[in-house]
C-alpha cells in the first residue's frame, strides 16, 4: 500500500503529516514534493 509523504530537497526532510509540511513551507518558502513510498 502506498504511503505518501511530503518532501523538501532543499533541506532534505521527510514529513508524515501534510500540516507540518505547509508550516514549514511557509517559514522557509521552500517548495514541498509529494513522494509515495511502496511498503513491501
Amino acid at each position: 500500500m502506498p504511503s505518501k509523504t511530503w518532501k523538501c530537497f532543499r533541506c532534505n526532510l521527510s514529513f508524515k503529516n501534510e500540516e507540518l509540511a505547509k508550516i514549514h513551507k511557509e517559514i522557509t518558502s521552500h517548495s514541498i514534493t509529494i513522494t509515495k513510498s511502496m511498503i513491501v
